[in-house]
């Protein structure tokens, strides 16, 4: 189980990194574009193309660490005022329909990532594939921390907290 442990830890980590990379070079990229369109009056063409493709990525990846923190969106009335055992029992079915949905995700996801493989930006002139393919890969990232969460007790979210799980 330590192997198990040590192996999400750096999965967290690195992808906590690159949420936190995406989300800096979007900033700077954004502060850029702004100071060169209205200071210096000359626009950078390629800011909101790269800035719109960072937000995906990061949305995407980041989805993944809001599923270990149980920080996505969730109605719990139910959950809350159910039996113990139902609750549970709704929560593992909610968390199956999450598992279905990211899968179709994956697999969509992958295809459609192929079939822009002859495409590419207007501005950046960069694959089409790569910002497709946030898709597929946080979607799998996605169901790994479901799994994680559902399999390992050190994973989720304590119980005295107010955030839910999905």
């Amino acid at each position: 189980m330590s192997h198990i442990k040590a192996i999400d830890t750096g999965i967290v980590r690195v992808t906590s990194w690159v949420v936190a990379c995406l989300t800096l070079q979007m900033t700077a990229v954004v502060v850029a574009g702004v100071f060169f369109r209205y200071v210096l009056n000359d626009g950078l063409p390629w800011v909101e193309e790269f800035a719109r493709y960072s937000m995906i990525w990061l949305s995407w990846l980041g989805g993944g660490l809001a599923i270990r923190k149980g920080a996505h969106i969730a109605v719990d009335f139910f959950v809350g005022v159910l039996p113990a055992r139902a609750s549970a029992l709704l929560l593992l079915v909610g968390r199956i329909l999450v598992l279905i949905f990211l899968g179709i995700c994956v697999g969509l996801g992958a295809e459609l990532t192929s079939r822009v493989s002859m495409q590419s930006t207007i501005a950046l002139g960069i694959s089409m594939q790569v910002p497709y393919s946030a898709i597929p890969i946080g979607s799998a990232l996605m169901i790994y921390h479901m799994l994680i969460v559902m399999c390992c007790p050190w994973a989720r979210v304590q119980s005295g907290s107010t955030e839910y799980q999905v």
